[in-house]
């Protein structure tokens, strides 16, 4: 039998190597899903590697937001030439030469020559790790293994358009809200570093027959020109912080881990991860991807960290022979009643068609908690906004009026 050379991931995202014997291509891959192992390359031993084919170590760089869109774009209208009858190549063409990007048109072109040479769609893909997901190549693998590259394709399309448009509904809701609160913090540091200063003087040897209010406002105006510079340095030191912070796996983890803790916020977060773990069973199982596999390609597809390392630990626990929903509700990720809802469609066979069912309706419960969200708080921030400046002024008047009526 012969001996095909492969390069794969395990469940754990390492990269491995080595040689396994089958009678084609298509047996070599299905051998490898069989061990647990996610296939990046597998060719006849000797024949030697496709240059520059090799796994990302961890999750890839993610590529800008119009830069993702052309993707999106690209990808749905390669599946519509394939599913017009075009063969690979000369869609790829096609699609690259209406890229506005040049990049992304070097890359597809590249792409384009790599199936030239003999390379599979997903194999040329996989070469480019910062412009296609493990998520991406793994469905186009599938989709080659079972002829369905169109439908998958349209799959994958339809896939990031949704993911797009959710982004891009968060974004909106959140451009008014962060407005609003800037404002607010710069009006209040206009008042407290330039206008009250000017009044200072005016209540000199009348302090102590100042209200209340007029003080705490002039002795934090008084802090504020001290110590702001000093505060300004902290607080850019703490974001600089952050962002480093951020960039690190183990504390972005933890982070993550922290969030689904949270009261309030931990509920959102498993709501969103029900709609991202179902959205990605029923687009991944469509595909045509085992039910391991999609788990361990889902991990691409959601936000939480934390949420990504157990669904690593399900598909293990699938693989030894447990249920989904079984080792879904041991990891405790899911929303309780979307974790019902798929234990449900589990046990009645349509896990696909209920799975997608379940992600639009936890997709559409999200969007009404983001709306009802920014409903409340666009009146809230305005009316924060106003008690904050119009407190700082009546109190510089009255006691502006008071010294007056000190005075006589």
């Amino acid at each position: 039998m012969p001996q095909y050379a492969y390069r794969a991931l395990t469940e754990a995202g390492e990269r491995v190597a080595g040689e396994i014997e089958a009678g084609d291509r298509r047996g070599a891959i299905q051998r490898l899903q069989a061990q647990g192992l996610i296939p990046i390359e597998a060719q006849p031993a000797g024949r030697g590697a496709l240059p520059g084919i090799e796994a990302p170590a961890g999750r890839p760089a993610r590529s800008g937001g119009r830069q993702a869109a052309a993707v999106t774009v690209a990808t749905r209208e390669l599946a519509t030439l394939i599913g017009a009858g075009e063969t690979l190549e000369s869609a790829l063409a096609l699609v690259a030469g209406e890229l506005a990007d040049r990049r992304l048109r070097a890359v597809f072109e590249g792409i384009l020559n790599r199936v030239r040479t003999g390379a599979s769609l997903s194999d040329a893909m996989a070469a480019e790790p910062r412009i296609f997901s493990r998520l991406y190549v793994g469905m186009v693998r599938a989709a080659e293994a079972t002829g369905r590259l169109g439908e998958v394709l349209r799959e994958l399309a339809d896939l990031r358009e949704r993911q797009e448009a959710l982004r891009r509904q968060l974004t909106s809701a959140l451009i008014y809200p962060t407005v609003l609160m800037l404002t607010a913090i710069g009006a209040v540091l206009v008042l407290l570093l330039y206008v009250v200063p000017q009044f200072t003087p005016v209540f000199a040897g009348h302090e102590d027959r100042l209200p209340p209010l007029t003080r705490f406002i002039l002795d934090a105006a008084a802090w504020l020109r001290t110590h702001g510079p000093t505060v300004a340095v902290v607080l850019a030191s703490l974001g600089l912080l952050w962002l480093l912070a951020s960039q690190i796996g183990s504390l972005r983890l933890l982070g993550h881990r922290l969030t689904l803790r949270l009261w309030g916020i931990g509920t959102l977060a498993r709501e969103r991860a029900t709609a991202e773990v179902c959205r990605g069973l029923a687009t991944l199982l469509k595909g045509g991807l085992d039910l391991p596999s999609a788990l361990l390609l889902m991990r691409e597809m959601v936000s939480n960290l934390a949420i990504a390392e157990a669904l690593g630990r399900a598909a293990s626990a699938v693989r030894q022979g447990r249920r989904l929903s079984e080792a879904l509700a041991t990891e405790g990720i899911l929303q309780p009643m979307g974790q019902k809802l798929l234990k449900t469609a589990e046990e009645s066979g349509r896990l696909e068609p209920l799975s997608r069912y379940i992600a639009e309706r936890f997709e559409q419960i999200l969007a009404t908690r983001m709306q009802r969200f920014v409903t409340l708080l666009e009146p809230l921030l305005v009316i924060g906004l106003g008690g904050m400046v119009g407190g700082i002024v009546i109190a510089i008047l009255t006691a502006v009026l008071s010294v007056n009526e000190l005075a006589f």
